[in-house]
């Protein structure tokens, strides 16, 4: 699970040493270093994670869910310190994570990451689901609304 604050859960010495940490297999480090290069963190491979910035940090926490293939993988706010092109980038990598059939839930403020990565919306409101529907075409508008009345005072 990807948590909006990755410096409570970022503890070995490298970035590698992160990734690997819920890994198993023969193949571990080659998988490993696969992740990173797609999250553009292989150059940063051997640097401490404390060293990175809030995006980078951010990109680490993902690699390491990524890296224990759970059939599940629960993402909260994934966008939170990225720029644009690393958003993009996390939205493709979430992307493939579904079409090699692993379950998600994304938890997030920001409609863009949503209509760029998820297939269904649950909107939450006072602790239970108050609204599912598929993301599609026709969903998109549907979608904008609510994001709008959330954003209203």
């Amino acid at each position: 699970m990807v948590m909006q604050n990755v410096n409570h859960q970022l503890f070995a010495e490298s970035v590698l040493d992160e990734v690997l940490l819920g890994m198993t297999g023969d193949d571990r480090g080659q998988r490993a270093l696969s992740i990173l290069r797609d999250l553009d963190l292989d150059e940063l491979a051997q640097a401490h994670p404390l060293s990175l910035s809030g995006g980078q940090r951010q990109r680490v926490a993902i690699a390491q869910a990524l890296a224990t293939d759970r059939p599940l993988i629960v993402y909260d706010e994934p966008t939170s310190g990225l720029d644009l092109a690393h958003m993009r980038q996390v939205a493709e990598t979430i992307r493939g994570v579904r079409d090699r059939g692993a379950a998600q839930i994304v938890i997030t403020h920001d409609p863009e990451f949503v209509l760029s990565c998820c297939t269904h919306v649950a909107m939450m409101e006072n602790g239970r689901i108050a609204d599912t529907f598929p993301l599609c075409e026709e969903t998109a508008n549907r979608l904008a609304d609510l994001f709008l009345a959330y954003d209203r005072p």
